[in-house]
C-alpha cells in the first residue's frame, strides 16, 4: 500500500457525503471527523483533535482576515444597498442591457474594476448582479458559476496587483531553490503564465457558453426552471394590477399626489448609482496602497512591496477604511446612523452560512498533510518520467490533489517544489511545468465542493451549494480535459 494513501480518506468521505446528502456542512464535519480519528484514535482524542484543527483555523491570522473580509464586505454590500447604490446600478445596466447575454458579458466586464482578489470579485460582482441576475431569469447556480469562473481563472494569470502574485511568486521561489536553479522566480513566473491552459480553455469555455447560449443538461435545467418562475411572477404582477388600480381609485386625489411625491423623493434619495459606484472605486486604489503599505518594510520598490504584501490583511484594511468612509457619506445623504447599522448587520449576517462552511472546509487541507499527502505525492510522482509527460502528469496530479483537499494554493505549495524539480531533472519546460501546477490548483479551485470559492460562490449568488457543484461540473471537466490535450501536445513542439 503506498505511503500516505490514508491521506485522500477524509476528503473523499467529504466529498461522497456532500454528493450524497446535499448537505456541505455536515459532509465535512464527518470528513474532517474521520481524518481527525486517522492522526489521534480513540474517541475523545479524535474529537479533541478535530475541534484544534477548527481552532487552528480561525488563530491563523490570514484565514481570520478572509473570513472577517467576507462579513464586512457582505455588511458593505448592506451599506451600498440601502443607500440606493444598487438599485441605481441594476437600473443602469438594465438600460445597456436587454437579455441574458448582455447581463452576463456585463458582469465580465466588471473584471476591470474586481480583479485584485479572488473573494472581493466573486462577493462584490455576485451581490450587485443579483438582483438584475433575477429579473432577466437567470439562474442562482449560472450566477455562481459565472462569479466563480470570473475570478481564480482570470485573477491567476495577472502578474501585478492582486492578491495571488506574492504568494505564486513565493511558491516558484520554492520550488526554484530546491531544484537548485538561480533564475528570477518573478521572471519565471511571468514566463509560465501562457502555459495554464486551464484558465485559459475555462475563460473560453464560459464566454462560448454566454454568447451562444450553450449549456449542459443540468444548467439548461436550472434555467429553464427560473425562466418559468420568472414569467410566473410575471403574470402574477400584471393579474394583480387592476385591483391594486380599483383601490387607487377610491383614494383621495390629494393622498394620491402625496403618495406619488413620497415615492418620487425615497427613488431619487435610494437609487443614485454614484452611491456604489464612488465606494467601490475608493476600493480599488486603497486596496493597491495596502498591498504596498503591508509589504513596504521587506522592500525597497513598488513592485517588490506588492509581492511581498499581507494580501489578506491589506484587503481587509482597504474593506474596513472603505466602508467607514460610504458610512459617513451615506450619513451626510441623510441616511440615520440606525438604518446604516441594521442595514450592515442584517446584510453581514447573510454569509455566516459560507463563513462556517470554510471554518470546516480548511482544516481538511491540514489533516490531509498530517496523514501523509506530501509523500504520497512524491510516490505518485516519482523521477522516472520522461521529460514531455511531466506537464501532463503534473496537471493532473495537482488536479486530483486541489480537488480532494479544496485548496488551490494549498496544491501550489505541495507540488511546486517537487514539479521544478522533476522537469530540470527530466530536461522539460520548467515554465510549462510550472503553469501546470497553477492549471491544476485553478481546476480543483472552481469545481471541488470543498473549495472556498466554491462556497463563496454559491454563499454570493444565494445559489444551492451542491445544485451549483453539480451544474458547473460538466464545463471545468471540458476545460479540464482540453488543457490535459494541451499539456500532452504542446511539449511535443517546443
Amino acid at each position: 500500500m503506498p505511503e500516505g494513501i490514508f491521506a485522500i480518506l477524509p476528503p473523499l468521505v467529504a466529498i461522497i457525503l456532500a454528493w450524497a446528502t446535499k448537505q456541505i456542512i455536515p459532509a465535512l464535519l464527518t470528513g474532517l471527523l474521520v481524518g481527525s480519528f486517522l492522526v489521534e484514535p480513540g474517541l475523545l482524542t479524535g474529537l479533541a483533535k478535530m475541534i484544534e484543527y477548527v481552532e487552528a483555523t480561525f488563530l491563523d491570522q490570514g484565514n481570520l482576515d478572509v473570513l472577517l473580509f467576507l462579513y464586512v464586505f457582505s455588511g458593505f454590500v448592506g451599506l451600498l444597498h440601502m443607500s440606493g447604490g444598487i438599485r441605481g446600478f441594476a437600473r443602469w445596466v438594465g438600460k445597456k442591457t436587454e437579455n441574458k447575454k448582455g447581463t452576463l458579458l456585463a458582469l465580465w466586464a466588471t473584471e476591470i474594476v474586481t480583479f485584485l482578489d479572488c473573494a472581493y470579485r466573486v462577493v462584490a460582482t455576485g451581490m450587485i448582479f443579483k438582483p438584475l441576475v433575477d429579473k432577466r431569469g437567470i439562474s442562482r447556480e449560472r450566477l455562481a458559476f459565472m462569479l466563480n469562473n470570473s475570478a481564480s481563472p482570470v485573477v491567476i494569470m495577472i502578474p501585478i496587483a492582486t492578491t495571488f502574485v506574492g504568494f505564486m511568486v513565493g511558491t516558484v521561489a520554492t520550488g526554484l531553490k530546491v531544484a537548485g536553479i538561480g533564475s528570477s522566480p518573478y521572471i519565471t513566473f511571468l514566463k509560465s503564465i501562457p502555459f495554464n491552459f486551464f484558465s485559459i480553455v475555462s475563460i473560453l469555455v464560459v464566454l462560448f457558453s454566454i454568447i451562444f447560449d450553450f449549456n449542459f443538461k443540468k444548467m439548461r435545467e436550472l434555467e429553464r426552471d427560473e425562466s418559468r418562475r420568472e414569467l410566473r411572477n410575471d403574470s402574477s404582477n400584471i393579474t394583480s394590477r387592476p385591483a391594486m388600480d380599483m383601490e387607487m381609485g377610491n383614494m383621495d386625489g390629494m393622498e394620491m399626489m402625496g403618495m406619488n411625491n413620497e415615492n418620487s423623493k425615497a427613488n431619487n434619495r435610494n437609487s443614485h448609482i454614484l452611491n456604489l459606484v464612488i465606494p467601490i472605486l475608493l476600493l480599488l486604489p486603497l486596496s493597491v496602497y495596502m498591498m504596498w503599505w503591508t509589504g513596504q518594510d521587506e522592500a525597497g520598490t513598488f513592485m517588490r512591496a506588492i509581492i511581498n504584501a499581507e494580501s489578506s490583511r491589506a484587503m481587509f484594511l482597504a474593506l474596513v477604511i472603505t466602508t467607514i468612509l460610504a458610512a459617513v457619506i451615506y450619513l451626510f445623504q441623510g441616511f440615520s446612523l440606525k438604518e446604516l447599522t441594521n442595514s450592515f448587520f442584517k446584510q453581514a449576517n447573510k454569509i455566516i452560512h459560507t463563513i462556517a462552511i470554510l471554518a470546516v472546509a480548511w482544516p481538511i487541507a491540514d489533516v490531509t498533510k498530517d496523514l501523509g499527502l506530501p509523500r504520497l505525492i512524491t510516490t505518485t510522482m516519482g523521477d522516472n518520467l520522461s521529460g514531455p509527460f511531466v506537464p501532463v502528469i503534473t496537471f493532473i496530479v495537482t488536479g486530483l490533489v486541489a480537488y480532494f483537499i479544496g485548496s488551490s494554493w494549498g496544491s501550489f505549495a505541495l507540488l511546486m517544489p517537487i514539479s521544478i524539480p522533476l522537469a530540470a531533472i527530466t530536461g522539460g519546460s520548467i515554465p510549462m511545468a510550472i503553469g501546470a501546477v497553477f492549471a491544476g490548483g485553478t481546476f480543483g479551485d472552481v469545481t471541488s465542493p470543498l473549495s472556498g470559492m466554491t462556497v463563496m460562490a454559491a454563499g454570493a449568488a444565494e445559489a444551492d451549494h451542491m445544485e451549483y457543484v453539480e451544474a458547473q461540473m460538466p464545463y471545468n471537466l471540458t476545460a479540464f480535459f482540453i488543457a490535459a490535450l494541451l499539456f500532452l501536445v504542446v511539449p511535443i513542439f517546443i
